[in-house]
């Protein structure tokens, strides 16, 4: 397979605000894509500042979570945020992102960040597909996939710690959930939609790779990555210390980390200390048959993708 030619051009006209060798990337994905344990590693690219789901916290909680607001809400909703009051009291990592905006977003993503050699994001695409002028100016994009069929089953596991707070049974759809939490193109056509609005306004270089492909080879295809962005690589990032001490360094939202510790949505991610081999594609007959639609579905953006994705340098 050949690696795409090396490009170092920023996405606009306009350049990083700070500096010139500042290497600034938007990393945009499907849920359960293994884009934690990615966002961790490159955390420990020197003077590195990282921005984790941002726009997505506004997408699924927009506006303040105040007393009367609460009251409005369902009583599901209700229940789970006191839960989450509960179990993650005194925790004071992250920011307060419920008077965030889109707008506010960009605008901090779009900061000098004096100091900073590789500023990055890491963001759900269907969070911005209705507000595409949100998206920052002067950064290179990065689109990472997984497969359907890995992706799906886990999606639904994910949501499993939830079912006593959102009146699911056991044997839920992933379309019982509210919109927010599974989009109407199933994340898919969301990315997909995505890299075609990106690459044709934004950056036409923009970046593809697969869970799979960083999985087998972290070193080859995160190399190539850097080369192509105009980052030095260095394979001391390929290991890390397990734990969460990594995120008190990130702009994240601090309902997530507090729903983390109820649920543990970044549990295997953050206790992760490097990538580790791919397990085999599962069979379609391994599967809930509830799932196999969104598989369906979701395959033609995803092979549409993945036909176009960087792969390792040859050494």
């Amino acid at each position: 397979m050949k690696t795409k030619p090396t490009s170092k051009k920023m996405a606009t006209s306009e350049k990083a605000p700070s500096s010139e060798n500042q290497v600034r990337l938007l990393i945009w994905t499907v849920p359960r894509s293994l884009s934690t344990v990615l966002s961790k590693c490159l955390s420990f690219v020197e003077n590195t500042k990282v921005f984790f789901e941002m726009y997505e916290s506004i997408f699924i909680a927009p506006g303040v979570k105040t007393e009367d607001e609460m009251a409005n809400m369902s009583e599901e909703e209700q229940k789970f945020l006191l839960a989450v009051r509960e179990k993650a009291h005194g925790i004071s990592a992250g920011v307060d992102a419920s008077q965030c905006t889109f707008q506010g977003v960009k605008e901090q993503l779009e900061e000098a960040h004096t100091g900073k050699k590789f500023i990055f994001s890491k963001d759900m695409a269907y969070a911005v597909m209705d507000r595409l002028e949100s998206i920052p100016k002067g950064f290179r994009h990065l689109f990472l996939i997984r497969h359907p069929l890995k992706v799906f089953p886990s999606w639904k596991r994910s949501f499993l710690p939830l079912v006593p707070y959102m009146s699911l049974a056991d044997d839920y759809r992933l379309d019982d959930l509210p919109q927010k939490y599974f989009p109407k193109g199933f994340g898919y056509k969301e990315v997909y939609e995505l890299f075609e609005h990106v690459k044709k306004e934004l950056d036409p270089e923009a970046i593809i790779i697969d869970a799979d492909d960083l999985l087998k080879d972290p070193k080859g295809i995160l190399s190539a990555v850097f080369n192509d962005i105009g980052l030095p690589f260095d394979e001391k990032i390929l290991n890390w210390e397990a734990g969460d001490a990594v995120i008190e360094q990130w702009i994240i939202p601090r309902l997530y980390v507090q729903v983390d510790q109820l649920v543990g949505f970044y549990k295997n991610a953050l206790d992760s200390t490097c990538f580790l081999k791919p397990k085999p594609l599962p069979d379609r007959s391994s599967l809930s048959p509830d799932l196999l639609p969104f598989v369906d579905a979701s395959m033609p953006y995803y092979q549409k993708m993945y036909s176009q994705r960087l792969s390792a340098s040859k050494s």
